[in-house]
Order: C-alpha cells, then structure tokens, then sequence
C-alpha cells in the first residue's frame, strides 16, 4: 500500500477544514484548535496548497485575511484516508479482557522503567 503521506498536522488541518466546510474558515480559529503558531499553520497550510490540497481565498473586505478550504483533490485524500482507516478498524482483534489490560499495562510500566536498551 502507498502511504497517504500528510503528517498529523496537515491531516488534522484539513479534517478541521472539512468539518467547517460551511462555514468561513480563517487561520487564526485553525491555529488555536491545533494548538500550534500561526507561522507553523502557515507553512503547513502552504505545503498543503503546494500539493494541491488546500486552497486559500484573499477576502474581498479585508486584504490581510484570508479563508481556507479544501479541494476536490483534499477531500479525495480525506475520503480515501478514512476507507483505510475503516478497513483497518475492520480487522481489529477483539477487546481486551479486564486481565489482560492489567497485564498489559503492567508490561508497559516495566518496560518504562527499564527505559531503552
């Protein structure tokens, strides 16, 4: 399989910009959701835009502002991404057990504080 390549950043980016599709989506809103700089959004966003993903509009009152959306070939990405993500949700083993979470966790916290080797 051919990975989809968007890191987490520009995957969230654009699952944001989806899901406020109807809505006039600026970058500032976008950053704070994120939790990251305006810079940082900026780049991702340009990365995205570079790959055809995103596209940004000028607003017609205010020069300096700018709205976000998504492609036809962005919401493709978003489309296929979630098909992955559901086929692999389909193979998925069954819960853990009580116990076996125990264990696991047990497991995990071992490892922990043995730290790397």
């Amino acid at each position: 399989m051919r990975p989809l390549q968007p890191a987490t950043i520009e995957y969230s980016l654009l699952m944001l910009v989806l899901v406020n599709a109807n809505q006039e989506v600026t970058p500032a809103p976008l950053a704070r959701a994120l939790g990251i700089s305006m810079p940082r959004l900026a780049f991702s966003a340009d990365r995205l835009e570079a790959r055809g993903l995103l596209g940004r509009d000028r607003d017609a009152m205010d020069s300096e502002s700018s709205r976000i959306h998504l492609t036809r070939k962005g919401r493709e990405l978003v489309q296929k991404t979630e098909a992955v993500a559901a086929s692999m949700e389909s193979g998925r083993p069954a819960p853990m057990s009580l116990a076996e979470r125990a264990l696991l966790s047990e497991l995990l916290e071992r490892m922990d504080e043995r730290g790397p080797r």
